[in-house]
């Protein structure tokens, strides 16, 4: 029988999930109303706030970074499929780079791809816990969760439409296998390396020599 804390870390909250697809609003409409730049601030304000959010939650809750997934001793279980998936994602992201012509893969992409897991971590994370999780809040099929999340968490990349095309069609599966299997570790290290594929092969972008750009001008003093 669970108890009443477990029962509360499980079910979702349509609050939270208002306060999550109006914050995804926001950064769009940042971004097509002034400039990236200025949705990239407001994507880091609204992040510190949420991150206050949740560190009161797991203050209040001990169980609370298990329930979000965050555990190892699923891990073993849960890598294999995604590590499947994973695979099977990269044939199609670069299958669709080498159709549009944008497959370009220079020596930062393996700086990418070491770095990537560790922010794919952070966007499973808001789609596993804070949509997909609330949506359960109003219903129980999994399928129709699937969906409204992943088309939730496709929406918040607008106006990249590839963009949008690549996160909506890859969280749908992400949320059924995260179902199964409830590692935020195996997902996000999945979707590290698809996204470090999808923005190298079909979004030709080099966070990788963003990345070198940026340390090395903090190495000089700005």
């Amino acid at each position: 029988m669970r108890t009443r804390e477990s029962v509360e870390l499980i079910r979702g909250s349509g609050g939270e999930l208002i306060a999550v697809v109006a914050a995804g609003a926001l950064h769009v409409g940042a971004e097509l109303w002034f400039s990236e730049a200025v949705a990239l601030w407001v994507s880091a304000a609204l992040s510190a706030g949420f991150l206050i959010y949740l560190v009161a939650r797991v203050r209040r809750h001990s169980g609370m970074l298990r329930a979000w997934g965050m555990r190892w001793d699923n891990f073993g279980e849960a890598i294999g499929p995604h590590l499947i998936f994973a695979a099977v994602g990269s044939a199609i992201v670069l299958w669709i780079g080498y159709v549009v012509g944008t497959i370009s893969f220079p020596r930062t992409f393996w700086l990418t791809l070491l770095l990537y897991p560790i922010w794919g971590t952070a966007q499973q994370f808001a789609l596993q816990n804070l949509l997909a999780r609330n949506v359960y809040a109003f219903t129980s099929n999994m399928l129709v969760v699937s969906v409204v999340a992943s088309i939730l968490f496709g929406a918040s990349h607008y106006p990249r439409l590839w963009l949008v095309a690549l996160t909506a069609g890859a969280g749908f599966p992400f949320t059924i296998m995260y179902r199964r299997f409830p590692n935020l570790w195996a997902v996000g290290i999945a979707h590290g390396i698809l996204g470090s594929l999808a923005v190298y092969s079909v979004l030709g972008e080099d966070p990788g020599a963003a990345i070198l750009s940026a340390l090395w001008r903090w190495l000089q003093g700005g």
